[in-house]
């Protein structure tokens, strides 16, 4: 006979278990792209955190999160993508069709992420562009590496 490991949780459950940062937090953070560079297929740029959270069980403080950088990843992406058409102001949409971030070392310094995206694909498909960039997300000590794949349309 089995025993079953069923358990429902109540609301009080969840909350005492649930991430401040994912339930509020995440609110929080906002990001600001301070510098581009665009050569060729290479972009570098810097980004600084203009407000953060520090969760309660981080006690080292600030890291930066998967979220954040996914964000900043994808804008920038999109300012490549229209720079490399010739466009000057961004008159297509993005869309993420798939990406995958590791994190590598903690990021922890919110005033000085680095940026380095290297384009391994990029080309005009009717009306639309479709990008592939694989980038490396620094600080003075973390990594952050990201593939993303997406168009523009």
């Amino acid at each position: 006979m089995s025993v079953s490991n069923k358990k429902i949780l109540s609301q009080e459950d969840i909350s005492r278990l649930s991430s401040e940062y994912l339930n509020e937090g995440r609110k929080l953070e906002d990001w600001e792209i301070t510098y581009v560079e665009i050569e060729e297929k290479t972009l570098t740029a810097r980004v600084r955190m203009r407000s953060h959270f520090i969760s309660p069980t981080d006690s080292s403080g600030f890291h930066l999160t998967i979220f954040s950088t996914l964000e900043f990843l994808s804008q920038l992406t999109i300012i490549h993508a229209h720079v490399w058409a010739g466009l000057t102001d961004k008159t297509m949409e993005g869309w993420m069709i798939e990406c995958s971030i590791s994190s590598k070392r903690p990021i922890r310094d919110p005033e000085n992420i680095e940026v380095r995206m290297e384009v391994s694909s990029i080309k005009k498909l009717g009306d639309n562009i479709l990008s592939i960039t694989n980038s490396q997300v620094t600080d003075s000590g973390g990594l952050f590496e990201a593939r993303l794949k997406g168009f523009l349309s």
